[in-house]
């Protein structure tokens, strides 16, 4: 038998064998020839037989971990197997989705959430500001399908207030209460990080041992950095920080000390997800990250 001299010639030489190794190493959470879901059946797009292996896969790997991954090519339907796996996983109870997306595929997963899952709600999280961002729209807002465009329309919250439990026994049970209905909340990658201003925040000292240095406002002490010490021009557009240690066994603990603070004479804005993190990790049932 002569050597394979390109990867066709050794797939068709070893694929049989190279298969074998992958199928005992990494064994399907789903095989073909398994029973189907019914809850497949309920949504309004039927996936292709390959998407439905992806998402009952999906779904058992939900029932072991915490989380799931679906790589693949673009144009194989990634949006469809991740909310299909939603959907099926959730069983007919009222799930809360929160879907962190690229910019330019917000209004795509919006349109295909209303496509694909039966009665479900969508919203798109405009951010966490003061007055309304360059969109002209802030907080929450539903979105619906019209005439084949996606339209602001509908229920418009804060994720301050859906974050109150007000008389129920949760915010979580607070929300599903009033949606009614299963819910995907969309928010794009770059809102989701945009946070507050900063600025700097040190000190220079104008009396003492240290006259004329760049100190940490906590300490009154130059700010080292190895075997020199900070200065001003060391403060440009990078943030910097000093872990504060104890002088002695009794003193007090070690701390961190960050040299920035929020500019309150710029936007008054938190992140969307830094928001959702602290205070709201109850209220989505599952989060799905688009990359």
């Amino acid at each position: 038998m002569s050597a394979p001299d390109c990867i066709s010639s050794y797939l068709r030489l070893y694929g049989g064998a190279l298969g074998e190794r992958v199928l005992s190493q990494f064994p399907p959470l789903h095989n073909p020839g398994d029973p189907i879901s019914p809850w497949l059946d309920q949504l309004k797009r039927r996936p292709f037989p390959a998407q439905a292996l992806a998402i009952l896969g999906i779904v058992k790997r939900f029932q072991e971990a915490r989380c799931a991954a679906a790589i693949a090519e673009c144009g194989t339907g990634k949006t469809l197997i991740s909310l299909g796996s939603v959907f099926t996983a959730a069983a007919g109870r009222i799930f809360t989705l929160l879907a962190l997306v690229p910019p330019h595929l917000v209004t795509k997963w919006s349109k295909e959430c209303h496509l694909t899952l039966p009665g479900v709600r969508v919203f798109i999280v405009d951010g966490v500001r003061n007055g309304v961002g360059a969109n002209g729209f802030t907080g929450v807002n539903e979105v619906r399908l019209r005439n084949g465009r996606i339209v602001r329309e509908g229920l418009r919250t804060t994720l301050s207030e859906v974050r109150l439990a007000k008389n129920h026994r949760s915010a979580r049970a607070r929300w599903q209460a009033e949606a009614h209905a299963p819910s995907v909340w969309i928010v794009s990658r770059e809102t989701a990080k945009l946070g507050y201003f900063w600025r700097h925040a040190y000190a220079t000292r104008k009396s003492g041992p240290f006259t004329g240095n760049v100190v940490n406002p906590d300490t009154g002490r130059p700010i080292l950095a190895g075997e020199d010490q900070l200065r001003r021009t060391d403060f440009r557009k990078v943030k910097h920080s000093e872990m504060i240690l104890p002088e002695s066994e009794r003193a007090r603990k070690a701390y961190f000390s960050p040299l920035w603070q929020a500019d309150n004479a710029k936007i008054h804005r938190m992140a969307s997800m830094e928001f959702i993190g602290r205070y709201e990790p109850a209220t989505f049932c599952i989060t799905s990250l688009c990359a």
